[in-house]
């Protein structure tokens, strides 16, 4: 069998296979939850292709970092915003994803609390945008997005990613209008306390503390849709966008709403076991 590489002593890659090279890059689906809202992370692309349309913070791998260290250091630069807590989401690579050249693309998700995020680099814009008002995405980030909406649907009934978008003491309200957007769907107040509260998982905070007014009504679940054609992103700012989103829930004055967090040692033996939380 003859051999299938070139041997260049000296150069910089010395062994030169006749196999066709591919470009890789990373890809960062970030989500936050502010204002009742679940948002994800986008930048206005401020070169071709594309340019000016909006896309997932990302960009080409670097010979001598791996994905993820790539992945974190493309959503800085783009962004400004630093975390650790990517995980990943999956590898797509469709052969026309790109129309440059052959780029295959490594995507990773993670969920943070609410931070301030400005365009970076190549990126002339970076803006937080609710869920159910995306802009059309350049490449194949639509499907990206799609994949990453369908983990957070998995995972949300074994990990406790819901709990990484809340502040670290909440109200059963505030959780049920999370898992809600999430999942897509509307559940009984009732019910879903008291099986949030069977399971352990949760530990209430002691009183005495600064009080917490209930919400009287949660404003209807908004739901990640498809592309709105009819909105002119040119002007889907962020500002302008803040306007739109979900209306604060209404106060009942004088209900005292009782305070929860997370039991971490709970939730960790509950998946320990394997068990599924169903709501």
């Amino acid at each position: 069998m003859g051999k299938n590489y070139t041997y260049v002593k000296g150069a910089e890659f010395p062994y030169q296979y006749k196999y066709e090279h591919m470009a890789v890059t990373t890809d960062c689906v970030i989500f936050t939850y502010e204002d009742w809202t679940l948002k994800v992370l986008l930048v206005r692309r401020g070169g071709e292709p594309y340019k000016g349309e909006w896309a997932f913070p990302g960009g080409f791998l670097k010979n001598d970092e791996t994905a993820k260290a790539g992945a974190i250091r493309e959503l800085y630069e783009e962004t400004a915003l630093e975390t650790n807590t990517i995980r990943e989401l999956g590898v797509f690579s469709d052969p026309s994803r790109d129309p440059r050249e052959r780029v295959i693309t490594i995507a990773y998700y993670a969920l943070i609390k609410p931070s301030e995020v400005v365009g970076g680099d190549d990126a002339d814009e970076a803006a937080w945008f609710p869920i159910q008002k995306l802009p059309q995405l350049a490449f194949d980030h639509q499907q990206i997005f799609d994949a990453a909406m369908e983990r957070l649907k998995r995972d949300i009934h074994f990990e406790p990613v819901g709990f990484d978008l809340l502040d670290e003491e909440f109200t059963i309200p505030d959780l049920q209008r999370l898992y809600e957007i999430i999942l897509g769907t509307k559940f009984d107040r009732r019910n879903f306390q008291r099986k949030i509260i069977a399971s352990g998982i949760l530990e209430e905070v002691p009183k005495g503390e600064e009080p917490v007014i209930e919400s009287c009504a949660m404003p209807e679940p908004m739901m990640a849709s498809s592309v709105m054609a009819d909105m002119d992103y040119e002007m889907a700012a962020p500002k302008m966008m803040m306007a739109e989103e979900a209306p604060k829930p209404k106060r009942r004055p004088g209900r005292i709403a009782s305070l929860f967090r997370l039991n971490k040692a709970k939730y960790e033996a509950m998946k320990e076991d394997g068990d599924k939380f169903e709501f």
